[in-house]
């Protein structure tokens, strides 16, 4: 049987890869797109199993789904004549192939349509009655074209592989496919923690990677802390301190933004986690931004702090609330 399988797929992907004339039966149809979907599931699992290595994520998720694309690509019109292969085989126009447009209902006609069993070549209706004579002889050479077919038919039904398998070929690739995207959303958000947290991982990596430092998103998140600790104290300078000439010159004088924050509660600060960064180059001066997600205790809502640096240090340039995603 493995020898049997090589060769449909072999025969409705490679020799027929652009063939729209011939005809598909259903086993091998489904056989084809078990095999199709087995095969995306397999990357899908072994790019699940990769974003395990340490500092791997990245790199697993951008080769993994480079291949898939790429997969895609290559499968694109071989499936699509595959499809028109089984429309036809089905006595069905293969214009049908248009259904995959039309969202829920049209998807559902068409796999009605793609699961419909093979049919007789059927006889051409009579165009016109000067044809009588012309039409008879080509009735007989159909009839004798329908029994040629339908003796292949059979013949090829017989060594179709069975559908025990092609079943079991399609839920084993839904399941390896399942597995590989649950262990990638698994790692996505054991990263994003570690990113929030300046733990180590591909993400905090690539981070101080961009601001061309390792020290960077620790020095920034230490100005955050160091901005609410004076509040809490209420240390108006030392708070004052950690802002940006921008942030200051929106106040004008330090006594205007003590009357402005003086006016806030100033909750216990929770936790405070990177949200992102970013560079910006202009000319010869490169500016490296941070916005942190800063959670307080007894309910109050959370804001983000957002910070650059223009090569002497960070300092805070707003303090917004968090938009809900």
């Amino acid at each position: 049987m493995k020898q049997r399988v090589y060769e449909i797929l072999y025969r409705e992907l490679v020799e027929n890869y652009a063939n729209s004339k011939g005809r598909t039966n259903t086993a091998d149809f489904w056989l084809t797109i078990s095999a199709i979907s087995f095969v995306y599931g397999l990357i899908t699992c072994i790019t699940g199993l990769a974003s395990y290595i340490p500092y791997g994520y990245l790199y697993a998720v951008s080769l993994g789904g480079g291949i898939l694309i790429t997969l895609s690509i290559l499968l694109c019109l071989p499936t699509i004549m595959l499809m028109a292969r089984r429309l036809r085989d089905s006595n069905n126009d293969p214009m049908l192939i248009i259904l995959l447009l039309v969202p829920i209902l049209g998807w559902l006609a068409l796999l009605y349509l793609l699961c419909k069993r093979t049919s007789p070549i059927q006889n051409r209706p009579d165009i016109s009655n000067n044809d009588t004579n012309i039409y008879n002889n080509e009735a007989s050479v159909y009839k004798n074209e329908e029994n040629v077919y339908n003796n292949a038919a059979n013949t090829l039904q017989k060594q179709s592989v069975s559908g025990v398998f092609i079943v079991g070929l399609l839920v084993l690739g839904w399941l390896v496919n399942s597995a590989g995207s649950a262990m990638i959303n698994h790692n996505l958000t054991v990263e994003e923690t570690a990113y929030g947290n300046l733990e180590p991982s591909a993400l905090t990596k690539k981070a101080n990677r961009l601001l061309e430092s390792e020290t960077a998103t620790t020095e920034a998140r230490s100005v955050v802390s160091a901005y609410y600790e004076n509040l809490g104290k209420e240390d108006y300078h030392g708070a004052y301190r950690q802002l940006s000439v921008r942030e200051m010159e929106r106040y004008g004088t330090f006594e205007l933004w003590q009357q402005a924050v003086a006016k806030a509660q100033h909750p216990k600060v929770e936790t405070i986690q990177l949200d992102y960064v970013s560079q910006d180059k202009e000319d010869d001066y490169t500016f490296n931004y941070t916005g942190f997600k800063v959670t307080f205790e007894k309910g109050q809502e959370p804001v983000l702090v957002r910070l650059y640096n223009a090569g002497k240090g960070w300092g805070i340039i707003s303090i917004e609330d968090v938009e809900e995603d």
